[in-house]
């Protein structure tokens, strides 16, 4: 008995009914590190959840409004004309208009990337000033929206590489090590650390599974003038 209630208590771990200070019900959905978690909602449309990520899902009759509290959320909205599908993401509000999308939770900043369709992103209540012009995004657009720095524009960007972590994978396209070994820490259980300060501007290319970490080292170590040491709490990299 004892082992049948730990093992109900894991699975229902990533899905917990909260109440909203307005008194709403709300499904609260979340993941571990490197985990993630693909959720049908109540409305048909489907939230992909990434790795150390969580969600806020509440429903009205006027409105869906999903809080992305931490990390990094894809959208495949079923569209209804009378109830708005909302995303709070940080300083951002982001309007669904018929599409699939991706928010993500970049430090201080919030990265939105349409798939298919379209999107307005405007200031969320406790970001931006009101007065700001909401912006609209197409397919394959991309914005960074700050604290204190309203983008201007939105840029041209491969979203299928931006989203490839729905396929367990991670793409990158002539990117510095450094930002390379932070990404794939996002999924490893073991960090990838870079010892030699002059390796982190080294220029890496390539796709790479996400759940495949021997593979990635073994990439590393073919590249010319780099070592790689592998611990039991950290993946080490110097020059070779």
């Amino acid at each position: 008995l004892l082992s049948v209630g730990l093992l109900l208590r894991w699975n229902l771990k990533s899905t917990e009914r909260l109440t909203t200070p307005e008194g709403m019900t709300a499904l609260h959905f979340e993941t571990r590190h490197g985990e993630q978690l693909t959720q049908r909602l109540a409305d048909n449309s489907v939230l992909h959840l990434n790795t150390d990520s969580a969600v806020s899902v509440s429903y009205s009759k006027g409105e869906r409004l999903v809080t992305l509290r931490s990390g990094q959320a894809s959208f495949e909205v079923s569209h209804e004309a009378d109830r708005a599908f909302r995303v709070h993401a940080g300083s951002a509000e982001i309007v669904d208009l018929g599409t699939k999308f991706d928010v993500r939770l970049d430090g201080a900043s919030t990265v939105i990337t349409v798939v298919e369709g379209r999107v307005t992103v405007g200031p969320t209540t406790s970001g931006q000033s009101l007065s700001l012009r909401p912006i609209e995004l197409n397919a394959d657009q991309q914005i960074r929206v700050a604290v204190g720095a309203w983008p201007a524009a939105p840029v041209a960007v491969d979203a299928k590489g931006t989203t490839a972590w729905l396929h367990r994978q991670i793409v990158f396209n002539n990117e510095p090590l450094e930002q390379v070994a932070a990404e794939y820490n996002r999924y490893t259980a073991k960090p990838i650390e870079i010892a030699t300060p002059a390796l982190r501007k080294l220029k890496i290319s390539g796709v790479f599974a996400t759940d495949d970490t021997d593979a990635f080292i073994a990439f590393l170590r073919s590249l010319k003038g780099v070592r790689v040491e592998v611990t039991e709490t950290r993946i080490l990299v110097s020059g070779g």
